[in-house]
């Protein structure tokens, strides 16, 4: 639907610049249009050699057609200068055939009836009849107004009709320079940039899964994007364009329904794609990296990242914007090594076991795992659980008593999973710590499970600080939908629209992709969830401690705990709101 709409149009936009070159400007459709006009290209063109800033004239398309064209001196970053060009499809004024305006174009320019029935070939007597018809279908009824009119109005045709030798009128200069481009290029002169109002709004496509494991952290995902545009539109949008989003929903797990959601949304031509964790396969990435538009995800994978880092310029365009899958391994051999010296809560045993659904694309680095706490005495265990068949929580639940570990690693990014887990787990509860990745930061973990969730470890590579900046976000998003945010999803999802609209203001238009791009790569941006940096070969976000110990370029790899119904952090100890609680079940 949102491609038909963009195709039901009359106007179309771009931008060419001094070399004669053109950029999108609001989609590709409006510069593959222009382009197919290449004398308004060169009055674009020329208009960046002139000393005019506005150009507005009539241009005569196939089959009669009337086009308005207006173009505007423009200019972006990274030193290019550019003009804007609009051509609009128009009913001819005063219902004016194109003969009319041809005598109109002239009579503008100052020549006599002679001399216009010279340039057109025509009769004084036919010339005279015209400047009478216009006199009638204007209401102006001197010569003076006539061209007065005219030229204020941008009321005449390029190219002038009988050529533009002997001219006077602001047109001619434009008109003379694109005809002899080929001579050296005009010193550059200051530029001021025009207000871009007209524009349609620039869209951030985000596919969501409206069906199966991951649906209930789409609310966190629309919802940060939605407060993000909400605030960035009441500060007057980007360089005066207003922003929307375009979601496009799909059914998690089905690789069909994904990649089409995101083919709706190129052929959409939004301006950038932001998404979440449960999108990711590699013809979803190739299809994107197709596209050259700027896509800002949460995948946390580590096979993710490499594939951007191996595929040289061809997925240049994909930055995952939180630590990879295998930090969750580094980060949970670090908690183990903290409760084995600072609690008694590891008492029973040096043994850990990793619940993993066996159908989840998830590598937390099990061999890392294993081989760093092999130094300390650790032994690790892996319980595969076919999520989806009867009684395979219960069943892992029994598995585990088998083993009788002093800790357990739930290992899904799915809520649906840490909530079948647990309830599984209180039924026949063991006294081992539970440890899960990422789910409970979704709201819906504590409002399943209630005082079941009390006690539970998990981490995130990408949450929500409790500092002042995070907490003044938790009071905006209660205010716009009256409920607090989870832990992460919100967070992240708010900060990858500011990371885009932060590379749009720099660069200027955000449909220059290559010089969007390298404002997202080159760019430190602080977010309510932490610090952003992509400068390096896989473009990802880089976590703290195990990626970088600098906190200004890099998330905090947060561990949190459930206490009194709150997620709390617990580590590491620059973010900790409070000490780790003995759960209830021990």
């Amino acid at each position: 639907m949102m491609a038909e709409a963009l195709k039901s149009r009359d106007t179309w936009r771009c931008l060419v610049d001094k070399d004669g070159r053109i950029e999108e400007l609001e989609d590709r459709t409006g510069a593959d249009y222009i382009k197919a006009f290449d004398p308004v290209v060169r009055y674009a063109q020329a208009l960046l050699f002139s000393e005019r800033d506005h150009l507005a004239f009539c241009y005569a398309g196939h089959e009669s057609k009337w086009y308005r064209v207006i173009v505007h001196r423009n200019a972006v970053a990274h030193g290019r200068q550019f003009s804007s060009v609009q051509m609009q499809l128009v009913d001819p004024a005063f219902g004016m055939t194109m003969r009319e305006l041809d005598i109109l174009t002239l009579l503008a320019g100052g020549l006599s009836n002679e001399n216009i029935a010279a340039r057109l070939a025509i009769s004084m007597r036919t010339v005279a009849k015209h400047v009478e018809n216009l006199f009638g279908k204007t209401q102006l009824f001197s010569r003076t107004a006539l061209a007065s009119y005219a030229v204020d109005k941008g009321l005449f045709r390029l190219p002038t009709p009988g050529g533009c030798a002997g001219r006077t009128i602001g047109a001619t200069e434009i008109e003379q320079i694109a005809d002899r481009l080929s001579i050296s290029k005009e010193p550059e002169r200051h530029i001021q940039r025009i207000g871009t109002s007209v524009l349609r709004p620039i869209m951030i496509g985000i596919p969501y899964v409206e069906e199966g494991p991951g649906a209930a952290d789409s609310i966190e995902l629309l919802n940060g994007s939605e407060l993000a545009i909400s605030e960035i539109n009441q500060r007057g949008g980007v360089l005066g364009r207003t922003v929307m989003i375009a979601p496009v929903g799909f059914k998690s797990g089905n690789e069909t329904s994904a990649r089409e959601a995101y083919v709706k949304l190129i052929e959409a031509e939004v301006d950038a794609i932001s998404a979440g964790y449960a999108c990711y396969s590699p013809a979803v990435h190739d299809v994107v990296g197709e596209a050259r538009l700027p896509y800002l995800h949460a995948a946390t994978m580590g096979s993710a990242v490499e594939r951007v880092r191996d595929s040289g310029p061809r997925l240049r365009n994909i930055f995952q914007t939180c630590a990879s899958d295998i930090n969750y391994g580094l980060g949970l051999v670090r908690f183990v090594r903290q409760m084995q010296h600072g609690t008694s809560l590891c008492a029973r045993g040096r043994r850990l076991a990793i619940v993993q659904p066996t159908s989840r694309m998830i590598d937390i680095g099990i061999d890392r795992i294993e081989a760093g706490l092999a130094r300390n005495g650790w032994q690790v265990d892996v319980v595969d659980v076919a999520h989806d068949a009867p009684d395979s929580w219960s069943k892992a639940i029994e598995a585990l008593h088998r083993l009788a570990p002093s800790i357990i690693v739930v290992s899904s990014f799915f809520v649906e999973d840490a909530i079948a887990f647990q309830r599984a787990f209180v039924r026949s509860p063991l006294p081992a710590i539970i440890y899960n990745i990422y789910a409970p930061s979704v709201p819906q973990f504590r409002q399943e499970l209630g005082e079941s969730s009390e006690g539970i470890v998990w981490a995130t590579t990408s949450g929500l600080y409790s500092d002042r900046i995070g907490g003044a976000f938790r009071d905006r998003y209660q205010t716009q939908f009256d409920v607090m945010p989870g832990s992460s999803q919100a967070g992240l999802a708010y900060d990858r629209v500011n990371l885009l609209v932060g590379a749009w203001m720099r660069t200027g238009h955000p449909r220059i992709f290559k010089e969007v791009l390298t404002g997202i790569r080159s760019s430190i941006s602080r977010g309510v969830n932490g610090a952003y940096h992509f400068g390096n070969d896989g473009q990802v976000g880089l976590a703290y401690p195990d990626d970088t110990t600098d906190l200004s370029i890099s998330q905090a790899h947060l561990v949190f705990q459930v206490q009194k119904g709150r997620n709390v952090i617990i580590g590491p100890a620059p973010f900790a709101q409070a000490r780790m609680c003995i759960p209830p079940w021990f």
